[in-house]
This record gives C-alpha cells, structure tokens and sequence, in this order.
C-alpha cells in the first residue's frame, strides 16, 4: 500500500490554488474543473477538492482544519520568513533538536514545516 493524496476540502478553489501555488513555488499538475486541482510533489500529491462540485451541500462539509499535512525543510528561518508574507504563522516552537512552525493555509487547514 502507498499514500498517494492527501486530500482537503476547501471553499474557494481558486483562492486555495493561489496560496500553494506561493506555498510549494509550483504550478498544479492537474486541474478538474471547479472540483480539483493537484499538486504532484513527486511521492505524494496534494489535491485541493470542492465538494460543492460533486453535488454536497456547503453545510455537509466541514472546512478548516480537516488534515494536518507537514512539510520537511532544510532550514527554518528563511522558510518561516517566506511562509509569514502570504499565511498566518500560529507557533514557531524548538524542543531539542526538533523544530517547527504551525501556519494555516488559505482555508484555515493547519500546515506545518519542520526542520529535516
């Protein structure tokens, strides 16, 4: 078994789509219309997915924080620094030798980086 996607639901296709376009500095690999956009980051994809295209009613779905994707970087600062321009930082926390940053995307899904 692999992981393949990692799915959220978001409101505004569009808007999301500008946000990991600046957060992953690539264009989507796939478009679906108003349904889905992906991004192929090589192991694993992230799609961006409106459930309002698949006939669900906005009150069905709950936004926001419906999946806690990390990300791996090389270094922190110049990352955070990047990332605090367009999202809202939440924490930037150091426990020995681990450390991260807590941000939202543009759907209030929480993301993190952490230092490899």
């Amino acid at each position: 078994m692999k992981l393949r996607y990692n799915i959220l639901k978001v409101k505004d296709l569009q808007r999301a789509k500008s946000f990991y376009i600046q957060l992953l500095g690539m264009q989507p690999t796939k478009e679906e219309r108003d349904r889905m956009i992906v991004f192929d980051l090589g192991n694993v994809k992230i799609g961006l997915y409106n459930p309002l295209a698949d006939g669900y009613a906005l009150a069905d779905v709950e936004y926001g924080n419906n999946c806690y994707i990390c990300f791996g970087v090389d270094e922190i600062e110049p990352e955070l620094k990047r990332i605090s321009a367009f999202a809202e930082i939440v924490s930037h926390k150091k426990v020995d030798y681990h450390e991260w940053v807590e941000f939202k995307d543009s759907e209030g899904n929480m993301l993190e980086i952490h230092k490899i």
